[in-house]
């Protein structure tokens, strides 16, 4: 694995990602390291095939040889600029980084993993399309998309925030939902140990 990307995937595993401190320094980094600096979940990613010519069997054949490659894309949500390419026969990392993506185009499936932004009430059908536009396809991109791309589209800081409000309230229901579990949990562990004291009483009543 190179070093910078080396580098990369230990940022990756620590958590919590500091993004105001990406944001800070992502105007003076080339594409690939704003790629390396940004939490995998939050990238607009993309396996793909393509042709490429080999140049030792076209030379040894005397003519044009080509093989199928596979190929990631890896975009920054809301940076139309930022374009990263990859030959997976150079560079078989990215298989690691992003392996439930590459599992999907495996099996020629949909790539896109999260909530589907027409999920969010509050977007129009038109900026929901003005989003993708700009590789923005789900809740989790929109809500944690660097700032330093939302101030380039009118009304994205306050749509991120939202996005972010929205998947927040789904943890909160969900950690009822678990808590209400364990309740239950709890209560039927509760009611099966009466059960068995009252077994054992009447066992040594009947003696």
């Amino acid at each position: 694995m190179p070093e910078t990307f080396a580098v990369a995937d230990a940022l990756h595993q620590a958590q919590p990602t500091n993004f105001d401190a990406v944001d800070s320094r992502m105007l003076f980094q080339s594409d690939g390291e704003r790629v390396a600096n940004m939490a995998d979940s939050k990238l607009f990613v993309r396996f793909f095939t393509k042709s490429v010519m080999n140049p030792e069997k076209s030379e040894e054949a005397k003519r044009a040889i080509y093989e199928t490659h596979e190929f990631v894309n890896i975009k920054i949500p809301g940076d139309k600029n930022n374009d990263v390419v990859k030959d997976l026969a150079l560079e078989p990392y990215y298989i690691q980084r992003f392996p439930e993506h590459y599992a999907r185009f495996k099996k020629g499936q949909e790539q896109v993993i999260g909530t589907p932004l027409n999920a969010l009430p509050f977007l129009r059908e038109e900026q929901v399309e003005e989003y993708k536009a700009m590789n923005i396809r789900t809740v989790e991109q929109l809500a944690g998309m660097a700032d330093v791309q939302a101030q380039t589209i009118l009304g994205s800081i306050a749509h991120k925030q939202q996005a972010q409000k929205w998947l927040d309230s789904f943890k909160g229901a969900e950690q009822l939902r678990k808590d209400f579990e364990a309740d239950k949990e709890a209560q039927a562990a509760q009611i099966a140990e009466l059960q068995a004291k009252i077994a054992a009483l009447q066992t040594q009543a009947k003696k």
